[in-house]
């Protein structure tokens, strides 16, 4: 005997899937506008639940063939058969969407990872580039198939539940029985809830929120196109140097070890609005001393792959080949021989930064502070990313993404002599 009910896997299954396309429709209407980290993150948002209604729906299909379900409500051949058409058409549409948004994903010209609600990777599909065109067609046409779908179905409810008194409610929400009151508030609360959460949610503030700490505390200088240091009071410059030169003739510089916890971040603006990171991995080997300029050295090593700016999507677009390409650069380094006494505890280092394979000349500005056998460092320096060859294809243009990009580093150390 067929139950008179759906199980409670299906209903469960329905109403997610119900609220999540309803989420979808009214959420897309935010995915307009200027490239830049807002329109990121929500794209971002878009596709994990674009992915969560493929597998939910593929689960519901499994489901619809293993659990007992309710018999067809009878009626005439005309409404069984657009019944019949507007579940049909439910699951082609709940699979066909996110599959061809998956399409246009894994055709672009621009490869961005996908990580479902920023953690799990979700691959690229490996179809023809030929296929990205007409998915996205039909992705951008199928919101339209979903409303007229949506409006039949709840119509279809509707009557027989109100002009034909079969309580049809009943089978997929509790209180269908009578005029079935409960059920209607209850199916109409969640397709509102799905409604005001895809016009108020911010992905881009939950993903602020959800930020490492040490990305939230690095300290990140803001973009300055002229890296020049402020002038030293008339004559201090001429002085600090003479005094350099009298000291550096019998003076050694001193070997420092860089304390745990020192941070090296940097600052990019895109659309106007600051995305700030660092880097979890990097070394320092400082040959140093206010007294020995001429032979103080720095090499420093960063491992590209630890940059962190608190979204896993962007920085998986950062490592690809766009961008930083670690594939084949898997380090940036900066090394510096040439120093400076500006006066006071500042210094300027003169030295060459490689990335991606390109040297370049970049002035580095610093204060340090010795105490005895302790020392801590703060500097920042201004680079050109596009003179780097960072940000290829669509993001070479610096009309989104500005082509200065400010580095500063933090760090604490002790002398090793």
């Amino acid at each position: 005997m067929l139950p008179q009910r759906y199980s409670l896997g299906a209903i469960v299954l329905h109403w997610l899937i119900a609220a999540a396309l309803v989420f979808q429709i009214v959420f897309a209407e935010s995915l307009e506008g200027p490239r830049g980290p807002d329109l990121f993150a929500r794209y971002q948002l878009h596709k994990s639940v674009g992915i969560t209604i493929l597998l939910l729906s593929v689960l519901r299909l499994g489901w619809r063939f293993v659990a007992p379900r309710p018999a067809p409500v009878p009626g005439p051949k005309w409404a069984m058969t657009l019944s019949g058409l507007v579940h049909f058409g439910f699951y082609f549409f709940m699979i066909a969407a996110p599959v061809t948004g998956w399409i246009i994903v894994s055709t672009s010209k621009i490869k961005v990872d996908t990580l479902l609600f920023g953690t799990i990777p979700w691959p690229h599909l490996p179809v023809p580039a030929s296929w990205g065109e007409p998915a996205e067609f039909l992705h951008h046409f199928m919101p339209n198939i979903a409303i007229a779908l949506l409006v039949l179905h709840v119509a279809g409810a509707l009557r027989h539940q109100y002009l034909l008194g079969t309580p049809i409610l009943a089978r997929m929400l509790p209180g269908g029985q009578g005029k079935a009151i409960g059920a209607l508030v209850t199916a109409a609360a969640i397709m509102l809830g799905a409604v005001v959460l895809g016009n108020v949610i911010d992905p881009r503030g939950a993903a602020q929120a959800a930020k490492p700490a040490a990305v939230a505390t690095t300290p990140v200088a803001e973009p300055a196109l002229d890296a020049t240091p402020a002038a030293a009071p008339e004559g201090q410059e001429a002085e600090a140097e003479d005094v350099a030169t009298d000291d550096e003739a019998n003076a050694e510089p001193r070997n420092w070890v860089v304390a745990k916890g020192g941070t090296l971040g940097f600052s990019a603006r895109w659309n106007g609005e600051p995305v700030d990171g660092r880097f979890a991995r990097w070394t320092a080997n400082i040959l140093f001393s206010p007294e020995a300029l001429d032979a103080s050295k720095i090499d420093v090593s960063i491992d590209l792959g630890s940059v962190d700016t608190g979204d896993g999507q962007r920085d998986g677009t950062l490592t690809g080949s766009d961008f930083f390409d670690t594939g084949k650069f898997a380090k940036a380094t900066y090394r510096a021989s040439k120093f400076k006494a500006l006066g006071g505890s500042r210094y300027r280092a003169d030295g060459t930064l490689t990335l991606r394979g390109v040297s370049k000349s970049v002035p580095l500005n610093f204060t340090l502070d010795i105490t005895g056998d302790k020392a801590r460092a703060k500097g920042t320096a201004t680079i050109d990313r596009t003179s780097f060859g960072v940000g290829q294809g669509d993001y070479a243009s610096t009309a989104e993404i500005a082509g200065p990009v400010a580095v500063s580093f933090d760090l604490q150390a002790t002398a090793r002599d």
